[in-house]
Order: C-alpha cells, then sequence, then structure tokens
C-alpha cells in the first residue's frame, strides 16, 4: 500500500476511532469447554493427539487467572491427562499444571509438568506445549535380560484449542453471539 494511501486512511479513520469506546470485564467468571489438537515431536516422529479442554478463569481488566482441566487420546495408544493454572495478560497466556501420560508397550507411564505459553481469543487458542517428565527414563534390564520399557521423554509439539465461552457471572460486558441465541 503506497505512503500516501496510508496516511490517507488514517486520517479520515482518527476522528473515529477516539470515540470508540472500549469497556473491559470487571470481576467476571468464565467457563470454556472445547475441543483440543496437538502434535508433538515434528522433528523425529510425529504424535498427535484428540481431545478435549475446559477453563474457568476469572477476568478482571485485560488479565485473567484461571484452572485448566485437559483430557486426550493419543494416537500411540495412550492418554493423556492435565491441569493446573493459567493467567493471561490480553492475548497472551501461560498454563503451568502437571500431566500424566499412561502406558503402552513401548513406554511406562510418565508424569511431568506441563508448561505452555499461548496465544487466546475468545473462540480459541494456539499454544507451544513443553512436558518435562519428573523421573528418569527407566528401562533396565528384565528378568530375561531383554531391555524394559522406558518412560516418555520431553515432549514440545503445537496445541489448538477450540473454546465455547459460557458465562457464570451476572454482570458481564461480552455477550457470546452463538447461533442459538
Amino acid at each position: 500500500m503506497p505512503p500516501r494511501l496510508l496516511l490517507a486512511l488514517v486520517l479520515v479513520l482518527l476522528p473515529f476511532a477516539s470515540q470508540a469506546q472500549i469497556s473491559f470485564p470487571k470481576d467476571e467468571r468464565w467457563l470454556t469447554v472445547g475441543p483440543l489438537v496437538s502434535i508433538h515431536d515434528l522433528a523425529d516422529q510425529p504424535r498427535f493427539g484428540l481431545g478435549l479442554e475446559t477453563t474457568l478463569n476469572w477476568l478482571n481488566d485485560v488479565h485473567s487467572l484461571g484452572l485448566f482441566a485437559q483430557a486426550q487420546w493419543m494416537t500411540q495408544g495412550h492418554a493423556r491427562l492435565a491441569g493446573g493454572i493459567q493467567g493471561t495478560l490480553v492475548f497472551a497466556g501461560l498454563e503451568l499444571g502437571v500431566y500424566h501420560s499412561t502406558g503402552t508397550q513401548e513406554h511406562l507411564p510418565t508424569t511431568g509438568l506441563q508448561l505452555t505459553p499461548f496465544l487466546t481469543g475468545i473462540y480459541g487458542s494456539l499454544g507451544v506445549r513443553i512436558g518435562i517428565p519428573l523421573s528418569n527414563k527407566g528401562g533396565g534390564l528384565g528378568p530375561d535380560g531383554v531391555p524394559g520399557r522406558v518412560r516418555q521423554g520431553r515432549e514440545v509439539g503445537l496445541v489448538v484449542t477450540g473454546k465455547l465461552p459460557f458465562e457464570l457471572s451476572d454482570h458481564s460486558t461480552f455477550e457470546p453471539s452463538y447461533p442459538w441465541n
């Protein structure tokens, strides 16, 4: 776009922008529920997961604090459960919690810390999930001299979440626009 056209647009729209009134939430509670899709180990052998996430958030001004819970079925045949706290500032946030992956034929059950920085909007979020196991790999020799199963290692992956928000407070500054409203 030519600089002159951009300057003209700014000058035309400036009076309208100065009249806009932005209202931020004040002490509101929201529950969100939605699908969760993840992909991990992109460089090695991609692993996919499909599940559900729910959050409970207390919003005040441009920040919120809340709780999250996730349940996923991974394509390797195990479940991944996680929960913890999350905070947001405008459109960016951070989850900090614990996760547990059930065992498979190749891996022992694994528990660890989960750290997920994310970008969020009203109806979805995109994050980078980092999982750090809390125990060693395991996998010593079994009674027959065959190496045993090991725990899953660190994981880094992308997470996409859809969100259907439900207001729990009675004084919201935002009304969700659902097709059935």
